[in-house]
């Protein structure tokens, strides 16, 4: 069953353009995300078991947040050499992780390596230099003068930037690809638990996972794959503080505040029913829901926000079941989801909804 017959009071009717004169050329013009693949990263963890590595087994409030975050299991590296390390000690391992993650994930795209005019990698966090995107490049032998940019800090709102950004690149360089990494090693910032640990630190353990998606654009008209009609990044003001990075010498979390899924959604109903107009659309002629499925609250905000059902994010709600939050990447494993699961008839539309650091929220319309 697609999400479009699930009987959503926001399931929709036929989204035919013949139908529909009136759609912007857009529709059925924009970039094409011709490839999308993702890969796993670390060993595969339920979370009792990530509860004892971590040393938390047996705390009642991180029993209770593990066991109600909706997640079953998880790809994280928690082996005891690599927890005893603090962040700055893992930055090499780390960023030789999120390479082989990349290529993984990349290979299974199958592109060929002179077809690319630009590489574009993200990442939450990262010590890594050279970039991950120059040495991808390297590793394929893309051509010297590639286009090569690599984003940090901006995390489970990258997907929609990126996109954006990789629509753009694609102008620059005419018949040519751009490749797209989202690649995320939320262990690298992961820690044991301590005695004098705050809340937050232990909310942080309770949800992030590793992971990669990788997207290959596309402005061949002949493309397959879902078009981008359009994209916009929200900035939420006065909310730095809703989600940062505590390090220390001996220490890190990333603190996330209590009230960032409330943060998110508060007008939320009203901004994407303005994007939407200014694309000729309203929210009923959404059949695919794209969540960034960065938490329960986070799944649960979003959907109740849009007076949703749970069917409209099913995918969603599965994605953090099945991988938890992994920051950079989590969209591209949602919509490669409902690609793959709810194959979605040509003509209809989705909407990606990203949250993250900022506090930013990511919108991005798709035709498929």
């Amino acid at each position: 069953m697609t999400l479009l017959d699930s009987g959503s009071p926001r399931a929709s009717a036929s989204t035919s353009s013949e139908e529909r004169p009136w759609e912007p050329a857009t529709a059925r013009s924009g970039p094409r995300i011709a490839g999308l693949a993702v890969a796993e990263a670390g060993t595969s963890y339920t979370q009792a078991e990530v509860l004892e590595r971590l040393g938390l087994a047996g705390d009642e409030f991180a029993e209770r947040i593990f066991s109600r975050a909706g997640i079953e299991r998880r790809h994280l590296n928690l082996d005891p050499d690599y927890l005893a390390r603090n962040t700055q000690g893992r930055s090499q391992q780390v960023e030789d992780e999120l390479l082989a993650a990349s290529v993984e994930a990349i290979d299974k795209l199958g592109i060929d390596p002179l077809s690319i005019g630009t590489v574009l990698s993200a990442s939450l966090y990262s010590y890594g230099c050279p970039t991950l995107a120059h040495r991808l490049i390297e590793n394929y032998e893309m051509p010297l003068t590639i286009d090569k940019y690599h984003l940090v800090g901006v995390g489970c709102a990258s997907a929609v930037p990126l996109m954006r950004l990789a629509s753009q690149a694609l102008q620059s360089h005419p018949g040519r690809d751009v490749l797209v990494v989202a690649a995320e090693s939320m262990s690298s910032i992961l820690m044991p638990a301590r005695a004098d640990d705050p809340r937050a630190k232990t909310v942080g353990s309770a949800i992030f996972g590793d992971g990669c998606g990788v997207a290959l654009l596309s402005g061949d008209r002949a493309a397959q794959g879902p078009a981008i009609v359009a994209s916009q990044v929200h900035h939420i003001p006065g909310t730095h503080e809703a989600v940062n990075l505590r390090a220390t010498n001996d220490d890190s979390y990333l603190h996330l505040a209590r009230e960032l899924p409330d943060l998110a959604a508060t007008g939320l109903e009203t901004l994407v029913e303005s994007f939407l107009a200014a694309n000729h659309l309203d929210i009923s002629r959404i059949a695919h829901w794209i969540v960034h499925p960065g938490g329960r609250r986070i799944v649960e905000s979003i959907r109740d926000a849009l007076s949703l059902g749970d069917e409209d994010v099913a995918v969603s709600w599965q994605a953090l079941a099945d991988h938890g939050n992994v920051g950079t990447p989590s969209i591209f494993y949602v919509l490669r989801d409902t690609i793959d699961e709810c194959e979605p008839a040509a003509g209809e539309y989705g909407l990606a909804i990203t949250v993250g650091p900022g506090v930013t929220v990511g919108l991005m319309l798709l035709r498929f």
